[in-house]
């Protein structure tokens, strides 16, 4: 998917869902809600939550940054796209949004306002009502924010489902946007830290949610700056047996491959990784190979011998790495192979699968070097966005292509992330990674 904004990329977060209904009594609840779902406070974002009745449905987030969102037409093409992320949710009948960011960020936010169409280039000037019987604070909504919401208000109509309320929290405050009369508006100028006592809140850090700062960086540890012993042994092993370039070597047979699959399925089923450097250098040397890494990558998200099966059928990888865990070469899971690159089946992933490959990632990551480390980074990196958590993807991804310009998984996740591309997993409630669902990774 192709975005027409000025800076060409929409990064979409996390659209995700609760599984028990969630619903809303205040904007704190709201927020908290937003909060919980992408695990982080969001900055210079616009965040909103689809909703069926009141029940709270998933959360889409993208970047923000009034300053390439100059003119109204940039407005309506910004609004226009992220109407049709939200759409995806085809049982909502509505929706809520928040646009987050800083108080620093007002001068850059008139200043755009000021160029796009000869409005104001400041605030509305008002004072509002802190809604805490505590004080007055200037109202920091601006003409671009106005813009946004105009823009928001006619394109989300289209699809069915109508803004009911766009909010603005700024410097710690929450603020109706375009409030006609500050004293009538519920919440107007209310403190933010009262989403930390809203019921949602309370529930959902109850059920094992917890809401941290915002990553800085790719929040990976930094790789080895060269192999290790062990690394090398392992790299030169596994390319004696596999013939380096493809499919297993027929005259060495499946052993090898499967003993490899046997060491990563007992990560994936939570345990540690080994305490072995050799084992863990083994562990990381098959992702060398393309259809190993792949073939590693739809077994965290379904079963092992799923995929197996499933390359196996396309001939990714040998039927007797298949039938040695018994699972026969069959079509459908063939298929299921083929759609979890781009996140696109019908079937939900197992999240808790995925979370302890990406825990794995992190944990190898400061013995690896090279290609094998661009490997993990990519890993990582694929979790993050098949989550929905596109901003994070791309944090990873950026350090993975200054180490490893050339790496193609790398670019391949560049592009899909710097276009704007969401994830069908977190698109869906019935398949997206919950908030919950983070108490394992």
């Amino acid at each position: 998917m192709h975005t027409d904004l000025p800076d060409d990329r929409v990064r979409p977060g996390l659209p995700a869902s609760i599984p028990a209904p969630v619903k809303a009594a205040g904007v704190a609840d709201l927020v908290s809600y937003i909060q919980h779902t992408l695990g982080f406070p969001p900055r210079h974002s616009l965040a909103a939550i689809s909703m069926t009745g009141r029940s709270l449905g998933a959360v889409l987030r993208c970047d923000w940054d009034p300053g390439t969102v100059r003119t109204w037409a940039d407005h309506t093409a910004y609004a226009r796209q992220f109407a049709g992320h939200l759409a995806r949710d085809l049982r909502a009948n509505g929706c809520v949004a928040v646009l987050f960011r800083d108080e620093a960020d007002r001068e850059v936010d008139e200043g755009a306002a000021s160029e796009g169409g000869g409005a104001s280039s400041r605030g509305s000037g008002r004072d509002g009502d802190r809604g805490n019987g505590s004080g007055r604070a200037e109202d920091p909504t601006s003409e671009s924010d106005r813009l946004l919401a105009a823009a928001l208000e006619r394109e989300l109509s289209e699809v069915g489902l109508p803004l009911m309320e766009l909010w603005l929290m700024a410097g710690g405050r929450l603020w109706h946007v375009d409030c006609p009369d500050p004293g009538s508006c519920s919440g107007h100028g209310s403190l933010a830290s009262w989403a930390e006592t809203s019921v949602v809140n309370t529930s959902l850090i109850v059920e094992g949610s917890v809401v941290e700062a915002e990553p800085v960086g790719s929040g990976l540890p930094p790789a080895a700056e060269d192999f290790s012993e062990e690394l090398t042994w392992a790299l030169r092993n596994i390319v004696e047996s596999s013939g380096w370039l493809g499919a297993e070597d027929e005259a060495d047979g499946p052993d090898e491959l499967v003993s490899w699959l046997e060491a990563w399925e007992r990560v994936l089923a939570g345990e540690e990784l080994p305490d072995q450097p050799t084992e863990r250098a083994a562990l990381m040397a098959g992702l060398l190979l393309v259809e190993r890494r792949d073939c590693l990558l739809a077994a965290a998200c379904f079963t092992l011998e799923r995929a197996l099966s499933g390359a196996a059928w396309i001939g990714t990888l040998p039927a007797e790495a298949s039938l040695a865990f018994g699972a026969e070469p069959r079509e459908v899971n063939g298929v299921l192979y083929s759609s979890v690159i781009l996140a696109a089946s019908r079937r939900a992933p197992d999240w808790e699968r995925v979370a302890h490959l990406q825990n794995a990632c992190s944990g190898l990551l400061p013995e690896a070097a090279g290609p094998v480390a661009s490997a993990l980074r990519c890993l990582a990196a694929w979790v993050e966005w098949a989550r929905g958590r596109g901003s994070a993807a791309g944090r990873i991804l950026l350090e993975c292509r200054h180490e490893d310009p050339d790496y193609p998984l790398g670019q391949l996740l560049g592009e899909i992330v710097d276009r704007g591309m969401l994830s069908g997993w977190a698109a869906r409630r019935e398949t997206a990674w919950s908030a919950t669902a983070r108490r394992t990774g």
